[in-house]
């Protein structure tokens, strides 16, 4: 793959766990290992982004760590190999993308985690990933403490693209307080390729974040938002409220503020991204 550069309008992939909801496969513990026992639905729902228009297609690998997976009978390095291999099938010029989510434990002094687990847990993420994949993605932390590690072993491991973002309430910060400044400030200095916010709220609630992020750094800037907040139905099926065409109307607004990079997380699927595909890429 020629070397990642942001002059023009990137796009990312859509949702995976709510795609696999609407599947049939409902949440549970250790979903990914449903890379190795359905490789078949994971490799469709990759499909659907790449037909859709995606540059980036992530492997289906956020919550595979060895903290999370202490009861699977897959190994990690297991898992996301088979991962990066679904996420290969149908990929054309497209790049791949190691997804890395918080390892599911608070570090200390709020709970049990200490940096040199959290860096070991990082690293064999990295170690099982790194030969096959074009970057890494480190999304949806809210303790910035715990991200830095990440970034840290992603740096100090490989020479691979870093991409990080955080997932923020609307008054601005993360669950852990952490403002859109202190991350702006820490990921600059670690030197990430492109940082930004994903998950949260919907399009529309993250406006001021983008801005804010867009009006502090000159790195490249990645917005993943869900598609609103969902509610679930009376037959418990789970439904989000923001349809593509009001998706890429508000990312027309990040555009204008100096996004380079969209993509979309939790409700949005293909047809999201196609229509960024339409309205930005054709």
């Amino acid at each position: 793959m020629k070397p990642i550069e942001f002059s023009k309008i990137q796009l990312f992939d859509g949702a995976m766990g709510t795609r696999l909801l609407k599947l049939g496969f409902p949440f549970r513990p250790m979903m990914e290992e449903l890379n190795v026992t359905h490789p078949e639905i994971i490799r469709s729902i990759h499909k659907e982004y790449v037909d859709a228009g995606a540059d980036f297609i992530t492997t289906a690998t956020f919550g595979v760590n060895g903290y999370k997976y202490q009861e699977s009978i897959y190994t990690v390095k297991e898992i996301v190999g088979a991962a990066i291999d679904n996420a290969r099938t149908h990929a054309k010029d497209v790049y791949i993308v190691l997804d890395i989510g918080p390892i599911g434990e608070l570090m200390e002094p709020y709970g049990d985690m200490s940096e040199e687990q959290c860096y070991a847990y990082f690293k064999e993420i990295i170690e099982a990933g790194k030969s096959s994949v074009d970057a890494i993605l480190f999304e949806t932390f809210m303790d910035i403490e715990e991200i830095k590690i990440g970034i840290r072993a992603a740096k100090e491991n490989t020479s691979l693209p870093v991409f990080a973002t955080m997932t923020f309430n609307q008054n601005g910060k993360t669950m852990m307080g952490v403002s859109v400044e202190d991350m702006v400030k820490s990921f600059e200095e670690l030197k990430v390729d492109a940082l930004g916010v994903n998950c949260s709220w919907g399009p529309k609630e993250l406006i001021p974040i983008v801005e804010a992020l867009c009006s502090m750094s000159k790195t490249p800037i990645l917005v993943q938002p869900n598609a609103g907040m969902p509610f679930t139905h009376k037959d418990g099926s789970l439904h989000y409220l923001v349809d593509a065409k009001e998706f890429v109307d508000v990312a027309q607004r990040y555009i204008d503020f100096g996004v380079k990079i969209i993509g979309g997380c939790c409700g949005t699927d293909s047809e999201t991204i196609s229509q960024c595909f339409k309205r930005f890429k054709q």
